[in-house]
């Protein structure tokens, strides 16, 4: 057991991630950043920065961290099957140290999440990242839907300005199906697992083979609340109650700016195309937010662009500086490190 984390080890324990992974992550932010500020006007930004009303800045936070606690409440759905009743207070926490860790180094939060509801719930590893799988995939689905809800709202120049957002759409369904299809196949036929278990595991060194089935089986263990109708239905509900709730933040911060008159459309098709970026493997979506965001308001909405820069900068800013913080609390008071997750795999072996 270690002690509690104090933040000059969560910095030591991450530089020890390879180089090439923190040089890809900055330097894709950096061309972002580039490509989305160049040729502004900074002092136009600044002014607009100046005049925005920051307490509909702070009404959009406040329902960004509504929908992080409607995700916790949807992971406690997706772990009722293996752990009823886990507290949704520590179920935040995974959520919001995940963010934190995202915000440090991409995708990495994806792994932070199951090591810390592991030693606040002692559900195992295997199984809460099964989870996390399970919710990833939702979310693609719900990017999707949104891709082909668009142009119910929206009748511009959609295809012009973004002509490779609707073949992206049509391929993340695809792969979507099959990422949360075969899972569900092997989580209902174990027997099926077994058989490509034992295969697999003749190639792997003993003891690995050996630990694979275990593994195997709990990770689609995540997928169980699929056995369930009622927790199949509520799990959908909150996911789309969170990517409503998504929306409803960017519309409201559309009023710091003077934007409100754009309509809750343009707050689902900001959202939609935004979180391309969002997904993208940079800090926070650091420099990619930055651009699809501005580069939506502008060419589909004829927003100035200096206050689309500065909208995309506030919302982002204060998104990931509050998460940060939150996430950075919870890291600390519930004593998860890296260093500790790191160790965890191995515990779970005794």
């Amino acid at each position: 057991m270690t002690g509690p984390t104090t933040l000059s080890t969560v910095l030591r324990s991450t530089v020890r991630r390879p180089a090439f992974h923190y040089s890809l992550s900055i330097g894709l932010a950096l061309l972002f950043l580039y490509l989305a500020f160049r040729g502004t006007d900074f002092a136009k930004i600044l002014q607009a920065l100046r005049e925005a009303d920051y307490a509909w800045l702070t009404v959009g936070f406040m329902v960004m961290m509504l929908s992080h606690i409607v995700r916790a409440w949807r992971w406690r759905y997706l772990l009722n099957p293996i752990r009823s009743g886990t507290s949704l207070r520590n179920l935040f926490s995974g959520v919001m140290i995940g963010y934190f860790v995202n915000n440090v180094l991409p995708r990495a939060g994806e792994i932070a999440r199951p090591y810390a509801i592991r030693k606040l719930e002692k559900i195992p590893v295997s199984t809460a990242l099964g989870t996390v799988f399970v919710e990833r995939v939702l979310d693609t689905v719900m990017f999707v839907s949104l891709v082909f809800v668009i142009p119910l709202v929206y009748r511009g120049p959609l295809a012009s300005s973004f002509p490779w957002l609707q073949k992206a759409g049509l391929v993340l369904a695809i792969v979507s199906i099959a990422l949360l299809g075969l899972p569900i196949i092997l989580m209902m036929r174990r027997d099926w697992t077994d058989a490509i278990v034992r295969f697999l595991a003749k190639s792997l060194p003993g003891r690995l083979g050996g630990r694979l089935g275990t593994i195997t089986h709990s990770f689609l263990d995540g997928f169980m609340f699929l056995s369930r109708p009622a927790s199949a239905v509520r799990t959908l509900l909150l996911t789309l109650l969170i990517w409503g709730l998504y929306m409803l933040s960017m519309y409201a911060s559309f009023f710091g700016f003077g934007l409100g008159s754009l309509g809750p459309g343009a707050a689902l098709v900001t959202l939609a195309i935004s979180s391309i970026g969002v997904a993208m493997p940079t800090p926070g979506g650091t420099g990619t937010y930055h651009a699809f965001t501005s580069q939506t308001l502008t060419q589909l909405f004829a927003v100035n662009g200096a206050v689309a820069l500065s909208y995309a900068t506030a919302t982002h800013a204060i998104n990931f500086i509050g998460v940060s913080v939150i996430g950075a609390y919870f890291l600390l008071k519930d004593g998860v490190s890296f260093s500790e997750a790191v160790k965890l795999p191995a515990e779970e072996k005794g």
